[in-house]
């Protein structure tokens, strides 16, 4: 499902390189793109959430699930609210500068909205996963991405303005979030969807800041480490370099997904180990790091083969994706791939607060780098850089932790 949700973003691409050309297209990737800058996600609630499953306590299950809903029932509204005062007071203009115009403000009001909407709706992603369901939440996902692609060409076909392709992404991503309530509910034979929507006609919730406050800074600084790519694109390239970057991204995007998929489930399954104990399984580590290794490997060499082409098709060869700026993306997913079973083994308060010193310093190394990067290498620069940041922060450190002599198991 990943696959096709993939092709279904390269076709909707095209599509709107087709009705908006090149420059529409950077607008619409770097508007829709800014939820990212938020840097809110799920505030971390995720973590809480999957872990209370784990324990198995009904209970407990339902008082996370609450507590979480309330957070981002705020926060939503919150960028709601503040993402359409900031579209009708014009403060854009001064923001994207290669992409300032009479619709950027629409863009940024829709974003915001539907964004705001999407928070509270995707826990229905981190409830299947806490039921060991996650699959069913990569296929809503899928069909949400089909959602997207359907709203882009009934808009191409009517001439819609930027907003309505900007809107695309985030309705199917409400849509999914929806869905993955109701069928979550249905699983535990609780209206999950009302529980989520009105959390405040349910019994008081717990306390998950343990596990969110960390999770939540790390979803913070790697918004901002690899979230600003684009802005800092657009504020020293032409708009042809956030395309091409933007075009590069989208066969990322799918790749990156299909290898958190895999390595999400394993969060559970270390959350239950520790429940009986706190040692690190190194060897079985050692073996989940090199099949993540080899997977990532194996999907980096199709990005750099057929990454340029597919590319450069999606954008009607008005603009080339060449193999550095794919190489670039292959270096940055395999970083991740490496990491991804420690990380998960760092899944515990202790391992979260570890990981998420590591990601402030993601942060300001690959904003500090990406800037000269982006000025002389163009679209490479901020990848390469997000890439090497995190090689050298979280990655080196997470594994000298796990398999040094001097390592911690926790």
């Amino acid at each position: 499902m990943l696959v096709l949700g993939g092709a279904a973003t390269l076709l909707s691409a095209r599509s709107v390189v087709e009705t908006l050309g090149i420059a529409g297209y950077a607008l619409v990737a770097l508007v829709s793109t800014l939820p990212t800058l938020l840097a809110v996600c799920d505030l971390g609630v995720g973590a809480a959430v999957i872990d209370a499953f784990s324990s198995r306590d009904r209970e407990h299950m339902l008082r996370t699930i609450t507590a979480g809903a309330r957070t981002l029932l705020c926060a939503g509204s919150t960028i709601a609210v503040c993402g359409v005062l900031t579209a009708a007071s014009g403060a854009t203009d001064s923001l994207l500068d290669s992409a300032s115009g009479a619709d950027v403000a629409p863009c940024i009001a829709v974003v915001a909205v539907l964004f705001g909407c999407s928070l509270p709706l995707s826990l229905g992603g981190s409830v299947l996963a806490g039921l060991g369901r996650y699959h069913f939440a990569v296929l809503l996902q899928g069909a949400g991405t089909l959602l997207a692609l359907t709203v882009v060409l009934l808009g191409a076909a009517y001439d819609a303005p930027p907003a309505v392709f900007v809107a695309s992404v985030l309705v199917g991503q409400c849509a999914a979030g929806a869905a993955s309530l109701m069928l979550a509910g249905r699983m535990l034979r609780l209206r999950l969807l009302r529980v989520v929507l009105f959390p405040l006609r349910r019994s008081p919730g717990t306390r998950i800041m343990q596990l969110a406050g960390p999770m939540a800074v790390i979803k913070v600084t790697s918004a901002v480490a690899y979230g600003a790519d684009r802005l800092v694109l657009s504020s020293v390239a032409p708009p042809v370099a956030v395309a091409v970057y933007s075009a590069g991204a989208q066969l990322y995007a799918p790749a990156s997904a299909l290898v958190a998929a895999a390595a999400l489930p394993l969060w559970r399954m270390f959350s239950r180990h520790r429940r009986t104990s706190p040692q690190a399984p190194r060897r079985q580590l050692l073996q989940l790091t090199a099949y993540f290794t080899a997977g990532g490997l194996v999907i980096s060499v199709l990005l750099v083969t057929a990454g340029p082409t597919v590319a450069s098709w999606m954008l009607h060869d008005r603009a080339a994706v060449g193999p550095g700026l794919m190489a670039a993306f292959s270096a940055l997913l395999l970083t991740h791939a490496v990491n991804y079973p420690v990380a998960m083994w760092f899944s515990d308060p202790a391992g979260l607060r570890f990981q998420a010193v590591r990601a402030v310093l993601i942060a300001v190394v690959n904003l500090a780098v990406s800037i000269p990067l982006a000025y002389f290498m163009g679209p490479a620069g901020p990848v390469l850089a997000s890439a090497g940041a995190h090689f050298l922060c979280v990655t080196v450190p997470c594994h000298r932790r796990v398999f040094s002599r001097r390592g911690r198991a926790a």
